[in-house]
């Protein structure tokens, strides 16, 4: 009974909906109003109720949500108002959003399905409409990429942690120039995106300053059940990160099987700490754990194998990298009863096996990972994402 009276008011809204719209339909031509409105239509107009106002909203082109907003009072107060609970418009399945900032004071956004296919591309620049506006009814989930260029700088990471914005990832990869990036912009985003982000990376991002990284801002993020970070340096450099084992013992209460550690440059990491953290390893039930520890100043081969040569076994493999024989050091732990691994490496080279492709057409959002982790099928069973199709935009700005 109570469903047939909803679905009764519902009816007499669409009618007195479509009796305030009638008289001016007829005076539509090729989209443009060839008359005057009636004398009565704002009042009407003003006593509509605001649920089929929203699914007129729905209709429209994503860049034209934001633009009704100064149509009138009434679309602005209910845009915002109805921002945090309308269904939001995403990709059939979970896909994945590129940022790139190719050009001062303008921001490439590019939207791709689960099988690589392009769904839409924005050039945003100069002040049409804001990027958290287009993004209001927008929904982000399952990969973030911030490619080349200024692509996080502050202005976009400010607008992306906007309380009335869906963004849910569960990857984020930093892989651009990071000088325009603040400590309090990147760790205010990270609390937006936690406890949905599992995986975190800075792979090859350039100009991370011993100021932009902290325990602290790691922290932000939640549980993660991977983290990496590398920054763009050549051997000759000298990175000097501000993680310390804090960050690394939080990794050891992932509730995931699989999970990785890898960085590069981070001073404050020491043999206790790496210590601690295999022991609590050994009580937990993850199966398999990487860690990569390269150029930490207080993390070598020799400072692990004596911190904790007693519940290692080493392994050297011979190479040839440039015409010249290497030895590549691992530590491990097999428990072969449940077949648990945990590993630790110190060469370069193992980064790459993580690092996650650039998203571009034609290429499947699982082949982005170069590990086995099938972030895909872990998402399967969020029930709770809406799946709609993307309308056309283009030409905004940030």
């Amino acid at each position: 009974m109570a469903t047939h009276k909803t679905e009764i008011a519902y009816q007499a809204e669409i009618d007195r909906l479509r009796r305030a719209l009638s008289d001016v339909c007829g005076q539509i031509v090729c989209g443009q109003l060839t008359g005057k409105l009636p004398d009565n239509f704002l009042e009407q107009f003003s006593q509509l109720p605001d649920r089929p106002l929203e699914q007129l909203l729905r209709f429209l082109p994503a860049r034209q949500v934001p633009q009704m907003r100064h149509v009138s009072r009434r679309f602005n107060h209910l845009i915002r108002k109805c921002s945090k609970t309308m269904p939001k418009k995403g990709s059939k399945g979970h896909g994945s959003v590129l940022f790139k900032a190719n050009h001062a004071g303008e921001l490439t956004v590019e939207w791709f399905d689960p099988n690589g296919r392009k769904i839409k591309e924005a050039t945003l620049a100069g002040d049409e409409v804001a990027l958290s506006e287009l993004l209001r009814f927008m929904l982000i989930d399952h990969l973030i990429y911030f490619g080349e260029g200024l692509s996080a700088a502050d202005e976009v990471l400010d607008q992306l942690s906007k309380a009335w914005l869906t963004v849910r990832p569960r990857v984020v990869i930093f892989a651009g120039d990071l000088s325009k990036t603040s400590q309090n912009s990147l760790k205010a985003f990270l609390e937006k995106v936690e406890p949905f982000v599992k995986r975190l990376s800075f792979q090859d991002a350039s100009n991370i300053g011993r100021s932009l990284l902290s325990d602290d801002v790691i922290d932000a993020a939640g549980r993660l059940d991977g983290l990496m970070i590398k920054p763009l340096c050549s051997d000759s450099d000298l990175c000097d990160i501000n993680i310390g084992d804090d960050t690394l013992l939080a990794m050891a209460n992932s509730d995931d099987m699989f999970f990785h550690f890898f960085v590069m440059g981070c001073s404050g990491i020491t043999p206790g700490g790496i210590r601690t953290f295999i022991e609590k390893w050994l009580k937990k039930e993850m199966y398999k754990c990487e860690l990569l520890f390269y150029k930490c100043s207080n993390v070598t081969p020799a400072a692990v194998e004596k911190e904790c040569g007693d519940l290692l076994k080493k392994e050297t493999t011979a190479r040839v990298n440039s015409g010249e024989m290497s030895h590549q050091v691992k530590y491990t732990i097999q428990c072969h009863s449940n077949d648990r691994r945990l590993e630790i490496f110190f060469d370069i080279d193992s980064f790459r096996l993580h690092f996650v492709k650039e998203p571009r057409l034609d290429v499947r959002i699982d082949d982005l990972f170069d590990d086995d982790d099938d972030l895909d099928s872990e998402m399967d069973g969020d029930d709770d994402v809406d799946n709609y199709e993307y309308d056309g935009y283009d030409h905004m700005c940030y």
